[in-house]
């Protein structure tokens, strides 16, 4: 699993960090988001399931978690 922190950024960057990361992370299946900017809870989302990405969201704390994962 790749954690990442992307409490410091605001739309679009932190789908901008998660597309490269999967690039990046190509073998990897899950990937875990900690944002703060709830604008994320929209676009991320959409982007997985644009890719048919499976996406999980926490949005019960001050610090969103979204997961994704590659394949359903």
């Amino acid at each position: 699993m790749i954690e990442l922190d992307l409490t410091d950024y605001r739309c679009p960057m932190p789908l901008i960090k998660l597309k490269k990361s999967l690039v990046e992370h190509a073998s990897e299946e899950v990937f875990k988001l900690r944002l703060t900017d709830k604008s994320a809870l929209k676009d991320v989302p959409a982007f997985c399931q644009q890719m048919n990405f499976h996406c999980e969201t926490d949005d019960s704390a001050e610090i969103l978690v979204i997961w994704v994962k590659r394949s359903i």
